[in-house]
């Protein structure tokens, strides 16, 4: 009789504990991308060789809602890998085997399902508090946006009063913070497990909305540390003993959008300033100061069923010949896409950089560069948009201090056709050519540059 009885308890206390959460209501939402390449040229040389390859991405996002007013959001990025290759570091058989490379960015993202949020969002003194593993790098247009890979530690603070949003927040940059789980207690003095090596964003923004539009303000202030002693920060391996410096500077961050009858506008402008390297005492690193410019405008006419439109993006250059500054802009945001070849994310991810890699843009994204496009579409179908736009970029700054042949990056031809299969799932084929221009032949001025072609498709769901 004893063990019912604790029998009957236990299943009481498992009901009891359960009840609260079965009464939370789940919703599920998220995308699958899947997307085919053929680059017939990407290393822009004579008889280069061509690229063939599909990436996909499976993201899973969950919302709990706790109560009225609090609710718990995950979301998980899943066998987010190149069609085909191997999902180890290592090749251990077949073609390629003894590589210890893959494919680019293809090991670490497909080996795990990728957790990349977890947040609290409670509704407390009249606006919205969110706490946890967030999205980042996202306000305004696309621009300068990077919300589709960039997140991390946030703790962020919304206040509507009528048209307007107010907004404070703090966030920590994802791979900066750098802790040895044997240190520093025991290893004082010991540069290896020096612990100070750390970013964090304080951000404060404003925004207006009206009937046909929205505008706004964001301003950063960044600190970030770099520690003495060699390989602390990722990304930086080159940093040596007694290099440590700090970097403390401003973000100015205006955007707006308007509809204006059947004209679309909208702009953005970055603009940083302060100081890029900030050496401590005894440090041999440079002091440099900061100070970039990165400028975006956009119109769209629409006189259904077709429309047209003109993109301005200037994105300053960093001039080698001024060792005691850094004026690179802000480099535009791996969700801005403006050319199926130039400065996209995803090719750029999975291919590598357009032309030779000494000689190419190396940031994802836009950087140094000023370009015009015109675009114009056409719907014939409700379900069908079809697009043609025509680029010309150049680079705002050489790539080297002296030597550098051009400064063109050459132009381009897109034409896409993205098609609604179902109103949560379509499907787009593109085509594009590229003129490249003599940038890519870097100080060589007897190198040869030869343009390249481009075939994608592209299925995604949303759900």
């Amino acid at each position: 009789m004893k063990k019912l009885w604790i029998v009957l308890l236990s299943v009481a206390l498992i009901m009891a504990f359960s009840m609260p959460v079965c009464a939370a209501d789940v919703k599920f939402s998220g995308s699958y991308v899947a997307q085919g390449y053929y680059d017939n040229n990407r290393a822009n040389k004579d008889n280069g060789p061509s690229v063939t390859d599909t990436w996909q991405r499976l993201r899973i996002q969950t919302d709990f809602q706790i109560q009225e007013g609090l609710k718990l959001t995950t979301r998980f990025d899943a066998m987010e890998k190149i069609w085909g290759a191997s999902r180890s570091s290592t090749i251990t058989s077949g073609p390629g085997a003894g590589a210890t490379t893959n494919s680019g960015n293809n090991d670490t993202e497909s080996e795990n399902i990728k957790f990349e949020h977890v947040y609290v969002s409670a509704n407390l003194w009249g606006g919205l508090l969110r706490v946890g593993y967030q999205q980042q790098s996202v306000f305004g247009t696309s621009f300068l946006d990077s919300g589709d890979h960039a997140y991390g530690p946030r703790i962020r603070y919304d206040y509507p009063v009528g048209p307007w949003t107010f907004i404070v927040l703090w966030d920590k940059v994802e791979g900066t913070e750098y802790y040895s789980s044997t240190g520093p207690a025991a290893n004082v003095g010991n540069n290896a497990y020096q612990v100070d090596s750390q970013a964090d964003k304080y951000v404060g923004a404003f925004m207006y909305s009206w009937d046909k539009g929205n505008a706004g303000l964001l301003v950063y202030y960044y600190v970030i540390s770099y520690p003495d002693g060699p390989n602390m920060v990722p990304g930086y391996s080159t940093l040596t003993d007694s290099t440590g410096f700090k970097r403390k500077f401003w973000i100015f961050d205006p955007y707006f959008k308007a509809q204006v009858g059947p004209l679309y506008l909208e702009g953005e402008l970055g603009y940083w300033t302060g100081k890029w390297q900030d050496p401590g005492a005894g440090s041999t690193a440079a002091n440099m100061d900061l100070s970039g410019l990165s400028l975006y405008l956009s119109g769209t006419y629409d006189f259904s069923p077709m429309y047209a439109g003109l993109t301005l993006i200037y994105v300053s250059g960093d001039d080698k010949g001024t060792t005691d500054k850094y004026e690179l802009g802000i480099p535009g945001g791996s969700d801005f896409n403006p050319c199926l070849m130039l400065f996209n994310y995803d090719l750029n991810r999975w291919n590598g950089n357009q032309g030779n890699i000494a000689y190419s843009y190396s940031l994802p994204g836009i950087t140094n560069a000023l370009m015009g496009q015109v675009f114009v579409g056409v719907k014939p179908l409700p379900k069908l948009d079809i697009k043609a736009s025509y680029t010309m970029a150049q680079a705002d700054k050489d790539g080297a201090a002296t030597g550098w042949v051009s400064k063109d990056y050459g132009s381009e031809l897109d034409v896409t056709a993205t098609y609604k299969i179902y109103d949560n799932l379509s499907y787009m084929v593109g085509f594009a050519y590229l003129w490249a221009g003599d940038y890519f032949k870097g100080t060589n001025s007897g190198a040869s540059v030869s343009n390249d072609y481009l075939v994608t498709h592209k299925l995604t769901l949303t759900f």
